[in-house]
C-alpha cells in the first residue's frame, strides 16, 4: 500500500512540473493606444470587433489559458460595463483582416470563450487587465489566431486606452453586435500577452497530497 502511495505522489509531482505555462507578447510594440472595442458610455446598438495575432508571435502549441491587455502609460483608465458580451477565438489562415467578419475565420469555426457581462475596473497607468481566461481553446501553432469581441449597447462607464501598435494585422469593427461587415483599420495591432499552458499544482497542494499518505 505504501509503494502505491509513493507512486501516486510521484505522478502528481511529475504532472506539476510538466504543466508549465509560457507567456507570449503579441500585437507589436504597444506604442499607441485605442479604446475600441471596450469604449464605455456610448449609446450605440453594440460592438463587433476582430483582430488577428500571428503564429510567429506565439510559436507554441497548447491551451490558451489567459489573454491580457495593458492600459496606456499616462494615467488612470475609467473602465466600463459591457452587456451581453461574447468573445471568440478562431484559428485562421488569414494574416490581415478584411471588411467581412465571417471571411476572417478563414473557413474555420470560432470557439466561444466568454459570455456574460464584461466589467473593466478603473485601471492604473500601465496596469495589465485580464480580458478572458479560456478553458476550451487549444492553439495548434500552425495557423494565426483571430479574437472577436461583441457586446450589446448601450454601455456604461468611460474609456480605457489599451495599448495598441501602429502596424499589425489590422482590425475590423462596427457599432452593431450583429453586423456582417465593418470598418477596417489596416495600421493596427492589438498589444497583448497570451499565456499558453496551465500552471501546475502549487506547492501547498503538494503538501496536502503528501499529508494524505502519512
Amino acid at each position: 500500500m505504501k509503494k502505491l502511495a509513493f507512486l501516486t505522489l510521484a505522478l502528481v509531482v511529475g504532472a506539476s512540473t510538466a504543466a508549465v505555462a509560457a507567456v507570449h507578447m503579441v500585437g507589436g510594440t504597444g506604442t499607441s493606444n485605442n479604446t475600441i472595442p471596450f469604449w464605455g458610455g456610448r449609446s450605440d446598438p453594440g460592438m463587433r470587433w476582430q483582430t488577428i495575432w500571428l503564429q510567429s508571435e506565439l510559436g507554441e502549441a497548447g491551451p490558451i489559458s489567459k489573454i491580457e491587455w495593458q492600459n496606456w502609460d499616462s494615467g488612470t483608465a475609467s473602465g466600463g460595463t459591457f452587456n451581453t458580451c461574447k468573445m471568440y477565438l478562431c484559428h485562421t489562415s488569414l494574416s490581415a483582416v478584411t471588411a467581412t467578419f465571417a471571411s476572417n475565420y478563414g473557413g474555420n469555426t470560432p470557439v466561444q470563450v466568454f459570455s456574460g457581462t464584461f466589467v473593466i475596473p478603473s485601471l492604473a497607468a500601465s496596469a495589465w487587465h485580464t480580458i478572458v481566461e479560456p478553458t476550451n481553446f487549444t492553439y495548434n501553432n500552425k495557423d494565426n489566431v483571430l479574437i472577436e469581441v461583441t457586446w450589446v449597447g448601450p454601455s456604461l462607464g468611460g474609456t480605457t486606452p489599451f495599448k495598441t501598435s501602429t502596424t499589425g494585422t489590422g482590425r475590423v469593427y462596427a457599432w452593431d453586435s450583429t453586423a456582417t461587415t465593418g470598418t477596417v483599420g489596416s495600421a493596427y495591432g492589438q498589444y497583448a500577452r497570451i499565456t499558453i499552458g496551465y500552471v501546475g499544482v502549487s506547492a501547498t497542494s503538494l503538501g496536502h497530497v503528501k499529508s494524505l499518505f502519512h
